[in-house]
């Protein structure tokens, strides 16, 4: 695996999106942002300053090259030059963050520092997002929430400064959300109806309930189209839809293609039915929930497989092409997907794959917003995709 070219658009974006932090040097503890929005800590092993990247070792043992402007830094100290800009203070002294002591020159912070912000209790925008970022949707009550909200009217990079794929899926400088971090479109985002970024689960306030991955069945729009808090709607869903979202995520978590209607379709189905927000599906009762599901899996064979189709048990099925399912309004074919350019790589520990990764330091859900897969007496934890954050998914042996 080699590290990210150097002829990226990386190198293009602003000091004010690189995040530097003072500086990042061998042997440094970091907090380092992954694909799913949250910090993982880890100790820098090697800096690439050409290449904008180090090589990280997480708690868990495994190492990721790790873009520069998604690594925070910890200061010892009050800091004399700005983390931003690397420039002294100017004419006013610089405003320390309450939590991590970094200094900002006020017009360098997003948003600008207030003159009456005081560093006693002022707390930067870097670490008010590692404590309010937390799966199943960031928290809304609090002090770190209403901060947050404030910190989410602007973004600390000019949205129009990517360079977009042309289904606008991903970007080349692996910037997304307010958290200007890596992500992919599939895995729990949502975009934004307005300005077409996408938006971690873990970011957002709005959610009522955890994102399935591939879910794309809402109609959102982020703080700053809004001008203020989020707004979310959710898109009605059909008995194909439905079918396919599932047989996506179990894909996705449990890394195989083919699943047992009985035991672990429906199963999951009916487990977390209050949790999938259908709309008008969702009064549906239990008994005919089965004849819907079934009918919707035989009769979409451009969609999904039978078992009996590759000499399997009739009961398997599984996704013709593994995507997402589309939205009515897509314009364009089945998305397959996508090719991982995230801006971690992983480089060691062959037992995981890309979409595992450190152990979070911040950001496991409550019991309570848990999607439970199935019950089952002999259960083991599931590895939730992104770092391997345990969040209580089960799955038996």
């Amino acid at each position: 695996h080699s590290t990210p070219s150097s002829s990226s658009p990386l190198l293009s974006l602003s000091l004010s999106l690189l995040f530097r932090m003072g500086g990042v040097s061998e042997g440094d503890d970091v907090l380092a942002r992954w694909s799913d929005g949250l910090l993982y800590l880890g100790n820098v092993k090697r800096v690439d300053g050409v290449k904008q990247c180090c090589l990280v070792r997480f708690e868990d043992n495994s190492e990721f090259w790790v873009l520069r402007k998604d690594i925070h830094s910890f200061s010892v100290g009050v800091e004399e030059v700005c983390c931003i800009c690397d420039a002294p203070p100017l004419k006013e002294p610089l405003i320390n963050c309450l939590k991590c002591r970094h200094g900002y020159h006020p017009e360098c912070h997003t948003p600008s520092i207030e003159p009456e912000a005081d560093s006693n209790s002022w707390i930067c925008r870097q670490c008010v997002f590692a404590v309010a970022t937390k799966r199943g949707g960031a928290i809304k009550r609090g002090r770190f929430a209403r901060l947050m909200q404030i910190m989410k009217l602007r973004l600390p990079y000019q949205l129009s400064s990517l360079d977009w794929d042309p289904q606008h899926l991903t970007n080349q400088q692996q910037c997304y959300c307010y958290c200007a971090g890596p992500g992919e479109w599939n895995l729990k985002m949502l975009q934004c109806g307005s300005c077409g970024q996408w938006f971690h689960e873990a970011c957002t306030q709005c959610l009522t309930k955890p994102l399935l991955y591939g879910d794309r069945f809402y109609e959102f729009q982020c703080s700053v189209c809004a001008n203020g808090p989020e707004t979310i709607q959710r898109l009605p869903m059909s008995w194909v839809d439905l079918a396919h979202l599932v047989l996506y995520h179990l894909s996705l978590c449990c890394k195989r293609k083919y699943f047992d209607f009985d035991h672990e379709i429906m199963s999951f189905a009916n487990e977390n039915w209050d949790s999938l927000l259908l709309g008008s599906l969702s009064d549906t009762p239990r008994q005919d929930r089965c004849h819907n599901l079934l009918n919707a899996l035989n009769s979409n064979k451009d969609r999904f497989v039978s078992g009996k189709e590759i000499k399997k048990k009739k009961c398997l099925f599984g996704l013709q092409v593994r995507a997402p399912p589309p939205l009515t309004s897509d314009s364009s074919p089945l998305i397959t997907d996508p090719v991982r350019t995230t801006s971690v790589i992983i480089i060691l520990s062959s037992s995981q794959t890309q979409a595992s990764g450190p152990n979070s330091l911040y950001g496991y859900i409550h019991s309570s917003n848990e999607l439970h897969i199935y019950n089952s007496e002999k259960e083991r934890h599931l590895v939730d995709s992104g770092p391997s954050s345990w969040i209580g998914t089960t799955v038996p042996n």
